[in-house]
């Protein structure tokens, strides 16, 4: 009878629950059977819904889920996924964050009002102390969803618990990616770990830290209702069913860049795009991968032109690169490593 990494663990969690394992020597026994040649991923939740990490269960494009889990990458830490619970997965989670090179991933806004104690990780560490600590040791930060990219629906006015994307917490930072969405795609999550273990260094980014292999074009110049209605006839929807482009209903393609329209949602197997969108079951774009959202994009459903009002889609090719082979990250802590050594499989292990 053979048992995966995985069930190992768990029957391991089971002993450490009847007091036959002690939780170091659980986190001990995690350190050992880490997937070989797998990056290391501590993925804390913070002030959100736990889409992101719904839809990232959802992958089927690059990899499905379940591949992922057992032979891409190592998640030593993440609430929904453990095997473990209570005191056993603090220990897990602060064994995992002692030992430098690995992922960071934060899901979810963090709110630094009243100290932090709107939102903790567990009992005695607050949400803002826990990205502020394990940001230290990880050799790329991704903020995953509009609330830790940029605050999002958490963020909202009037934002009683000052809630704020990563960035808002760390600051400028090299190492930090922005996978904006909500909730994110789980092919933007994958695509970028994918690029960072071929690569070691972060993808071309724009000006606000998002991936523009995802996140490089607007919606509107890719969209579906552009090509087949507008100029031909039927140039706006008059409702939300209707045929045509829905700007005047309210729709923020315009002034939104992501690949939705190509990429879509729920795969139906690998290397395939997705099935629906947004504007493909009939509504609008929202803009919920910018910054801002939902405030700066609201009323939802009310025309609000674009900045400059053009229609050219050479206006829509997001140039901008602040990251890429040209801007390795250079301001990390001395004991943090390469992408090739993140995985943290030291000589002894």
């Amino acid at each position: 009878m053979r048992f995966s990494r995985r069930e190992f663990l768990k029957v391991a969690a089971a002993a450490a629950a009847a007091g036959r394992l002690t939780p170091a020597a659980l986190a001990s026994l995690g350190r050992v059977l880490r997937i070989e040649g797998g990056p290391r991923v501590i993925w804390l939740q913070g002030a959100g819904c736990d889409g992101d990490a719904i839809s990232f269960l959802n992958s089927i494009h690059y990899a499905t889920v379940d591949s992922l889990l057992t032979t891409t990458i190592d998640l030593e830490f993440q609430n929904n996924l453990m095997a473990v619970t209570g005191d056993m997965a603090v220990s897990v989670g602060e064994a995992a964050g002692a030992e430098p090179g690995y992922i960071l991933v934060v899901e979810g806004a963090i709110p630094v009002g009243g100290d932090g104690k709107y939102c903790t990780v567990w009992h005695g560490l607050s949400m803002y102390d826990a990205v502020v600590e394990f940001s230290q040791n990880a050799s790329f930060i991704l903020a995953l969803g509009t609330c830790a990219s940029f605050g999002g629906v958490t963020a909202g006015a009037p934002n009683p618990t000052n809630s704020q994307g990563v960035g808002g917490v760390l600051g400028s930072d090299d190492r930090l990616i922005n996978l904006p969405g909500c909730p994110a795609h789980p092919d933007w999550l994958v695509g970028t770990i994918v690029y960072l273990l071929t690569n070691g260094y972060v993808p071309p980014l724009d000006e606000h830290r998002r991936p523009l292999e995802f996140f490089g074009r607007r919606i509107h110049d890719n969209c579906f209702n552009r090509r087949e209605y507008c100029g031909q006839g039927i140039n706006f929807a008059p409702e939300l069913s209707g045929e045509g482009c829905k700007e005047l209903l309210g729709c923020k393609g315009k002034r939104t860049y992501a690949d939705c329209p190509m990429r879509k949602w729920n795969s139906d197997g690998s290397g395939e795009f997705g099935v629906n969108w947004c504007i493909g079951s009939g509504t609008t774009c929202l803009g919920c991968v910018e910054p801002g959202f939902p405030d700066a994009l609201s009323p939802f459903y009310v025309y609000l032109p674009t900045p400059d009002g053009t229609e050219s889609p050479d206006d829509g090719d997001r140039g901008t690169t602040v990251g890429g082979p040209e801007k390795k990250v250079t301001n990390r802590p001395d004991n943090h490593r390469e992408m090739g050594e993140i995985s943290g499989h030291d000589d002894h292990n």
